[in-house]
């Protein structure tokens, strides 16, 4: 790269503003385009908790660990970086960038107070969050940090197709990072086929140690690895997990927590001790968590396929789910198998919670 710069396209606003869709899209489209590009997502890079010191230090720890994963991805031949996400709303984050190999763009999403209302509440959250919602909202007015793009009456491709003229389109490809030294822990990873309740049972016994105090962190390994060419990337993965994880040991986290389909060695090398988790479940109840996940009963994630899929989709994941189900049935290996067949979400949390004790 030289002495280059590496563009940063950062789309960030109040909850509901559309910054998560914008982004996402900005990276299909690129990607659609043969280009070279990675996205992260800020949001999955400071779920630690307590967060030492309140707000501020949780816009620290996202914005350090962000840092550190695009450093790699701009180190092994990313040509566009997309990110999407909430930023420190009294001191933006345009500081962080001074004297880095970035060329960080960072576009505030805006809309009319009615717009952000429908907007908050369509995609399921609650009414009672609305006052919290609005402060952020004129905490980011306030501020005025960022270049402001009112989006109000645009329909979500509408704002990517604006957006998308301002990103590099260039073909290249991602190399593989350096091994990494193995990192220390206790770390457990939490696997399983597709929709048997990975992140809902690890984010259920998360909030508990939470709930008592115990720093812990969390990663989703998914959402570390979207690069293109090449990606998803278990190379890539484990050197942000590696990345991800100091920082968070920095912030003060004494555990972490990680899920993912599958444990790669590639990921299993980032630690130097690590406990496997694998969640299983019959056919009957993956079929039921796959139909579940796709109206909506799940947090909606950057490369989430089920959100609002049709009935064909959703029977072509659940046969995938159950293949994959059946195929790590016969694997072996070193790990706990946890039956989560007919549990509710709450009782494989707390079977898990017990074994990550």
């Amino acid at each position: 790269m030289g002495i280059e710069k590496t563009p940063v396209l950062w789309t960030t606003g109040a909850p509901g503003s559309g910054k998560s869709t914008t982004a996402w899209g900005l990276y299909r489209r690129v990607v659609e385009a043969g280009g070279n590009v990675a996205y992260v997502d800020i949001d999955q890079l400071g779920l630690i908790g307590p967060p030492p010191g309140g707000g501020d230090a949780s816009h620290a720890i996202k914005a350090a660990n962000l840092l550190r994963v695009l450093e790699i991805l701009r180190a092994r031949g990313a040509r566009q970086l997309v990110v999407s996400g909430v930023v420190d709303p009294e001191n933006g984050v345009e500081r962080d960038f001074e004297g880095r190999d970035f060329d960080l763009t960072l576009v505030r999403l805006t809309c009319d107070r009615d717009e952000l209302r429908s907007r908050f509440l369509g995609r399921g959250s609650p009414e009672g969050a609305l006052p919290d919602l609005f402060e952020i909202a004129d905490a980011y007015e306030r501020t005025g940090f960022g270049e402001a793009m009112d989006t109000t009456g645009q329909r979500p491709g509408e704002t990517i197709d604006t957006l998308f003229r301002r990103c590099v389109v260039e073909q290249g490809e991602i190399s593989p990072p350096d091994a990494v030294a193995p990192q220390p822990g206790p770390v457990t990873v939490v696997t399983g086929p597709t929709a048997v309740g990975k992140s809902t049972a690890a984010y259920g016994a998360l909030r508990e140690f939470w709930a008592q105090g115990t720093p812990v962190a969390y990663v989703d390994l998914a959402q570390l690895g979207f690069v293109h060419p090449g990606g998803p990337d278990p190379a890539v993965e484990a050197a942000n997990l590696a990345a991800v994880w100091r920082g968070y040991r920095d912030a003060g986290a004494e555990r972490l927590i990680v899920v993912g389909r599958e444990l790669a060695p590639e990921h299993r090398r980032v630690f130097e001790e690590v406990t496997v988790v694998h969640l299983d479940a019959d056919d009957p109840t993956l079929t039921e968590r796959v139909r579940r996940r796709a109206e909506g009963e799940s947090a909606l994630l950057a490369g989430d396929e089920l959100r609002g899929a049709p009935p064909g989709v959703r029977d072509r994941v659940a046969a995938r789910a159950i293949a994959e189900a059946a195929r790590t049935r016969g694997s072996g290996g070193d790990r706990v198998v946890l039956d989560t067949a007919g549990q509710e979400a709450a009782e494989t949390a707390a079977a898990l919670l017990a074994l990550v004790r």
